[in-house]
């Protein structure tokens, strides 16, 4: 799972998940369900996805599968480097948690189109990943730094 000086080399979750495109989006409420049939909120899959290994397949209206997407969307060892360097760890104001203990954050979601590049990602340590998430803040990234707001 980590490399030797603690670098991610691969996801911390893989889960098959089927949630329509409208119901992550929150255009409709609903939940998704997992290959074992564990429900799970949207915001839960939102949640897991920033570091999981994703293969959205898109569904037609009969459950048909029309697009198998994308899986590259992890943030590289070479990036959570540069994130280490750059943020020093988790960015949530106040927080002293250090860069290895923390987890890249896409600051416009991936499943939104926010592409998995510097300034786009954010360090967060899990307490405020999930903060992050349940109050939709989002931050400004720039090449010293992350200011959050609402």
């Amino acid at each position: 799972m980590a490399a030797a000086d603690g670098v991610p080399v691969s996801a911390k979750t893989k889960v098959v998940i089927t949630l329509p495109f409208d119901r992550l989006r929150g255009q409709v409420r609903g939940l998704a369900t997992t290959l074992t049939d564990d429900q799970l909120t949207p915001a839960c899959v939102r949640r897991l996805a920033c570091e999981a290994d994703i293969l959205p397949m898109v569904l037609g209206s009969a459950g048909e599968p029309l697009d198998l997407g994308r899986t590259t969307r992890l943030a590289t060892p070479a990036q959570r480097l540069a994130l280490w360097h750059r943020d020093g760890g988790c960015t949530y104001p106040g927080c002293s948690i250090p860069p290895t203990w923390c987890e890249a954050h896409h600051v416009t979601h991936w499943c939104d189109g926010g592409p998995t590049d510097q300034t786009n990602l954010a360090l967060l340590c899990g307490r405020h990943h999930t903060l992050v998430h349940e109050r939709g803040l989002t931050a400004t990234v720039t090449a010293f730094g992350v200011t959050w707001h609402t």
